[in-house]
């Protein structure tokens, strides 16, 4: 793996492991939209990096993380106008962040 593809591995984990600090100091932030902006804005990160800085080229060596999705929602929050569908949000943190951070974890090994 090249350092770009590291660093932007490295730069995911770390936005989603945020955007889940957030959620669990907030029990209640699906009701309050300064958290949920901020966890929203934390996922776009994780899918921007995904989208644009992880090379496509080795995407197919890491099929455990679902890139085309994560672009997708990537674009989604970067281009709804700020209309976030907080059940959506609330999914991806319950769900799919704390799989990618494992995904992650297992490519990028112990530190």
């Amino acid at each position: 793996m090249n350092d770009a593809a590291e660093g932007a591995l490295r730069l995911m984990r770390a936005n989603a492991t945020v955007a889940l600090d957030y959620a669990g100091e907030h029990p209640g932030w699906p009701g309050d939209r300064l958290v949920t902006d901020a966890i929203a804005k934390r996922v776009e990160e994780v899918a921007e990096s995904a989208k644009t800085r992880f090379p496509r080229a080795l995407r197919a060596d890491h099929t455990d993380i679902p890139w085309d999705e994560i672009a997708g929602m990537r674009d989604r929050l970067a281009h709804d106008d700020g209309n976030v569908d907080v059940a959506i949000l609330v999914e991806i943190v319950e769900l799919y962040l704390p799989r990618l951070v494992r995904s992650i974890d297992q490519i990028l090994g112990p530190e």
